[in-house]
């Protein structure tokens, strides 16, 4: 076949007329506060007029806790856990947990995972529920179950008193005389000290350190789901609750006990706020921006590795990222992109125009290409975010695009590649030759590389489109691709990274250490070329020896997108929903 096919007639750009996309309404921004941006909460729904949410973590307004009998919280956590497995086959669903149309990740994998954490949910809390009802069959409702939901809920035994939980050994029958709502779910005794968890669920604050720092769980020990994050807000209303109903009842609390402080939760280069997998990011100045699944955009200051300011306008996950002319824009899932003030990161425009996901978007010059799952790409003034064209031609979701001089090539799942000419937005080729998805782009040094699920990566001559090589040797597919001024690199699913010659196009060196598929690469300060794996891990290798100087760990699943930034330091995105920060060789 014809490396390169000049396009029929049928496939003709579709000019718009200039119209202005929607424009946002007058929206303000709030700072997250201190104990907000230590929490990385903030998530959920996006406010109206496209505000600035902050991730403050509020006080409890109403007395929190379990409304239910011991055994009724089992129960209703069940009820809960079937709901949200049931929820697996649900379309937003799918997306949260990264099943991107078949994109980048096994959808029945992502689900079989999900499901699999909550089947050991599920046994747990069976197991539970079996331990209170036979306690409370053999010693009556006056019994005391602390130890019985103690040894089913954290795995260990022992007197509440001895173990340094649950604030003491209260008076006989006042754990049972009081309200359900007063129990902490895993001692069963009255709480001292009630703290909230990301779910809702209030605690007796002792046992929840225990459960979260000194046994390493991140779950809600009631539910089974696991937390969006661990930090722990104070339920000042219940306890005031609690004091009065013990001061009226004669009931003598003990005083609070903290459990000793337990082993850090996350390495102190691992930060936490995105409820799930991270899909993008880019770093401007001193700001780093991450988009995720959770439908949020975070701004992470670089200089004290703190969430600054949460995003929320997007209705379903955030997949790309894409910075010019002072703005930050990010698209998504629900067809739209939302343009930013890169300083003041005020909303300024939703930019409506796609049927399906907006997967990929690059700036050239005054204009946005953005790539859609619809098959086509759309070409945006970044002035007035009007739309001036629609490109068409491609028979496939469009998967990935790169500048690239006057020309934006973009790569689809329908194995080609096609060059349009930034300036008419016409298109110039179709390059083919690929037989499978291409889902990788870059250029340099006058040339284009394309990067596909045929295992091999096609270089192609900027000017003519012609094809110049196949280059050949990775076992399985390529999934990314990245350059330098000398070398150009793939990354694959056959778990290695291949460093070419640009000069000669031929393989210098095949470098091997990941256990796992290779999901991103990025060039770090000209001296490393460092890539993220399905492992967990980011692996730093020198760009004079190519030996591995560096491993990177902490995430706790894929690392699946990396940035750098002028200093040298490189940053991660997670499926676990953390960024992580790397100094590179250091």
């Amino acid at each position: 076949m014809d490396p390169m096919s000049t396009p029929s007639s049928s496939l003709v750009t579709e000019t718009l007329p200039d119209a202005p996309a929607t424009a946002a309404a007058a929206g303000g921004v709030s700072s997250a506060d201190a104990a907000a941006a230590a929490s990385g909460g903030g998530g959920g729904g996006g406010s109206g007029g496209g505000s600035v949410s902050s991730a403050a973590a509020g006080v409890s307004g109403g007395a929190g806790g379990v409304p239910r009998a011991p055994v009724g919280v089992v129960g209703a956590a069940l009820e809960v856990l079937e709901v949200e497995q049931v929820g697996v086959n649900n379309d937003d669903n799918g997306d949260a947990l990264g099943n991107d149309n078949g994109d980048d990740d096994n959808a029945s994998e992502n689900a079989e995972d999900y499901d699999k954490a909550a089947d050991v949910s599920r046994a747990m809390l069976e197991r539970t529920s079996t331990s209170l009802n036979a306690s409370v069959a053999t010693k009556g409702p006056s019994s005391n179950n602390a130890e019985t939901a103690r040894d089913s809920s954290s795995g260990k035994g022992g007197n509440a008193a001895a173990d340094g939980a649950g604030g003491g050994k209260l008076p006989t029958g006042s754990a049972a005389s009081a309200p359900s709502s007063f129990l902490c779910p895993i001692s069963m005794d009255i709480m001292t000290d009630p703290v909230m968890v990301a779910t809702g669920h209030t605690y007796d604050r002792c046992n929840i350190e225990r459960w979260l720092f000194q046994q390493n769980n991140r779950t809600c020990p009631v539910t089974g789901l696991r937390l969006r994050h661990l930090e722990l807000t104070a339920n000042f209303a219940l306890r005031n609750a609690i004091q009065e109903w013990a001061e009226t009842n004669g009931v003598a609390l003990p005083t609070p006990r903290r459990q000793p402080a337990g082993p850090t939760r996350s390495p102190a280069n691992i930060l936490e706020g995105h409820d799930e997998i991270i899909w993008a990011m880019e770093v401007s100045g001193k700001r780093l921006f991450s988009a995720s699944a959770d439908r949020t955009v975070r701004v992470w200051s670089t200089e004290s590795l703190r969430c600054d300011v949460v995003l929320e306008e997007h209705a379903r996950p955030v997949l790309s990222l894409a910075m010019g002319s002072g703005k930050l824009f990010s698209g998504s899932y629900d067809c739209r992109i939302c343009a930013w003030d890169l300083e003041s990161l005020r909303l300024l425009a939703c930019m409506e125009g796609h049927n399906d996901a907006v997967r990929a978007m690059v700036v050239a010059g005054r204009l946005l290409f953005s790539g859609s799952y619809d098959n086509t790409c759309r070409v945006w003034r970044v002035d007035t975010y009007a739309c001036v064209a629609k490109l068409v031609g491609h028979a496939g979701p469009v998967r990935t695009l790169v500048c690239s001089g006057s020309r934006v090539f973009s790569g689809s799942y329908d194995k080609t590649v096609r060059a349009w000419e930034s300036g008419t937005l016409q298109c110039v080729a179709s390059l083919e030759g690929h037989s499978g998805a291409v889902r990788a782009l870059a250029a340099g040094s006058g040339m284009v590389f394309s990067g596909s699920d045929d295992a091999t990566v096609r270089v192609w001559e900027h000017d003519s489109c012609t094809c110049l090589r196949t280059l050949e040797g990775h076992e399985d597919n390529v999934r990314v691709l990245a350059v330098d001024d000398r070398h150009l690199f793939s990354g694959s699913w056959d778990k290695t990274v291949r460093v070419w010659c640009l000069s000669t196009l031929t393989c210098l060196r095949v470098l091997e250490g990941h256990s796992e598929a290779v999901l991103a690469l990025a060039v770090c300060n000209n001296r490393y070329i460092v890539s993220g794996s399905y492992d967990t891990t980011v692996r730093f290798f020198s760009l004079e020896t190519f030996n591995c100087e560096k491993i990177g760990e902490g995430h706790e699943d894929a690392v699946r997108v990396l940035a750098s930034s002028d200093d040298g330091v490189v940053y991660s995105g997670s499926y676990d929903g953390s960024v992580g920060v790397w100094q590179g060789g250091q």
